[in-house]
């Protein structure tokens, strides 16, 4: 027998305002149901947490309803399946109510929804409806992820693209000739002992992988022969490394002789003039799910500029040192880099003036690296020049290397005379003489010494270690974050990790 109750005042206003349009009503009278007539809907379950007389907050409600009755009326479908009040049903049963006091939707059919659409449903009317567990927040929040939407975005930033199958009208290329390959420990064996041991010297001090060129001016003063004989003397056509011109285009045969034998791994030789891209796969949905826990929060990077005075920019002119001069200078003091291969590029200025604006600072100082020959003390005065002219930006500029007094005080060997054909040769001559050098002449530290040491010079050490020590409790506070969010996935994605493979 079905008894009806009159609707509380908002019930009423939400009937007026359906009747004033004309539509088909939104809600019914408030009506008491057998409480067996009343179907729970499956999914609420595998969102929120079944009633528990264990639970302080259910055993509440329990109570709450004994002494008051239910006073929060049950919502539910045309169908008669719950849309709001599965605690508040399980919580009539253990109190031995007959019947239950429900609002009907009679716009809604659950049997017509498919499971996404009921899942929905249930959390936008179960919002902060009462107390929930931080489990059920993040199912709520879960649930409410549209699988199209998120499948639309996903493939956006994949940038996948289908295409029919395409005839190919190109001839394939074919070999032509024979590659010269020699074995680099026959003839050349002096000089390949010093390059291996060289490279060990980089590989202790943690500076591979390296650009070809250093090796070369590491080479110079260990006076190593070219070519010998059998018997170990020199050959008619050897000689001292460094002797002769060609000697940086030998050592470069046999770092690619040596590498195609086995003798150099590729990953200590780097080549930043030549970028490339991949695309990587990330293995079943339980491997990814753990790699991302594992790095979860660990790339959390605080603004530890916030308080300095200046904002500071580091140009480098050759992408050979890019690798190691951002590892080893830009990343630890937080400081922009940019390689600039050669004098640059007008996006290069425009992106170093947006982030000097973006930084608010009152000051901009660039800390340029270069060689020194005509160009190389050309450029840092170029390109403050143009940073004025094209983007009303005045910045402070200084050459950090190579510098005269480097060149003294680190006995640096030169690369070459000063090209006569530079028209900024006769100025370069008359202030530096006739002779160039260039960064790879520099021991790396020393190089990344010298740098450093030219941006701490217009940095607030104490503001920076300050920033620093509030950044590690961040750290901390987001490594306890992440063991929660490992905890939490691990027990609600067990099918997924439990077909985790490695990639």
């Amino acid at each position: 027998m079905t008894t009806i109750l009159e609707p509380p005042a908002s019930s009423k206003a939400i009937s007026r305002e359906i009747d004033s349009t004309e539509r088909t009503p939104l809600v019914s009278e408030i009506v008491l149901l057998p409480i067996s007539s009343v179907r729970e809907t499956p999914e609420n379950w595998t969102i929120y947490r079944k009633a528990d007389l264990a639970d302080p907050t259910f055993k509440d409600l329990c109570s709450s309803i004994l002494k008051n009755g239910i006073t929060s009326p049950l919502e539910i479908s045309a169908d008669q399946y719950l849309i709001s009040g599965h605690r508040r049903i399980a919580a009539a049963k253990v109190c031995g109510l007959a019947e239950v006091p429900c609002i009907r939707d009679d716009r809604i059919f659950m049997a017509e929804l498919s499971p996404q659409e009921r899942v929905s449903l249930l959390t936008e009317r179960n919002k902060g409806i009462r107390i929930k567990s931080d489990s059920e927040f993040y199912l709520e929040a879960a649930a409410g992820v549209d699988p199209e939407a998120a499948i639309r975005k996903a493939e956006a930033r994949k940038a996948r693209i289908l295409t029919k199958v395409v005839i190919c009208g190109l001839a394939e290329v074919e070999i032509a000739g024979t590659i010269a390959r020699t074995d680099p420990s026959g003839q050349r064996i002096e000089l390949l002992k010093a390059v291996l041991e060289i490279l060990e010297e980089k590989r202790k001090a943690g500076f591979l992988p390296s650009g070809g060129r250093s090796f070369h001016y590491k080479l110079l003063p260990r006076k190593v022969r070219t070519s010998v004989n059998k018997d170990g003397s020199l050959r008619k056509n050897g000689y001292i490394y460094g002797t002769r011109p060609n000697s940086d285009s030998l050592l470069s045969r046999l770092l690619t002789d040596a590498r195609s034998a086995g003798l150099i791994d590729h990953a200590d030789l780097d080549d930043g003039t030549r970028p490339t891209s991949e695309w990587t796969s990330e293995g079943t949905a339980g491997s990814y799910i753990n790699r991302k826990l594992d790095s979860l929060f660990t790339d959390y990077r605080s603004d530890v500029h916030a308080d300095q005075p200046n904002h500071i920019e580091l140009l480098l002119e050759k992408n050979t040192l890019y690798t190691l001069l951002r590892n080893r200078a830009a990343w630890p003091l937080r400081v922009p880099i940019t390689s600039l291969h050669g004098y640059g590029s007008f996006p290069a200025a425009r992106d170093v003036a947006k982030r000097f604006r973006a930084s608010g600072k009152g000051k901009l100082v660039v800390i340029y690296v270069s060689d020194l020959d005509p160009e190389g003390i050309n450029m840092p005065a170029s390109w403050k020049k143009y940073l004025e002219h094209d983007f009303g930006v005045e910045a402070q500029v200084y050459r950090a290397a190579v510098t005269p007094a480097q060149v003294q005080t680190y006995s640096l060997p030169p690369d070459a005379d000063v090209k006569g054909k530079s028209t900024r040769a006769p100025a370069f001559v008359r202030l530096y003489g006739d002779q160039c050098w260039e960064l790879d002449s520099m021991p790396e530290k020393v190089l990344i010494d010298e740098v450093s040491k030219a941006v701490r010079a217009h940095l607030d050490i104490g503001a920076l270690n300050a920033a620093f020590a509030r950044e590690k409790e961040a750290d901390v506070k987001l490594a306890r974050m992440a063991a929660t969010v490992r905890a939490f996935v691990t027990a609600n994605c067990q099918e997924e990790l439990a077909g985790r493979a490695t990639p």
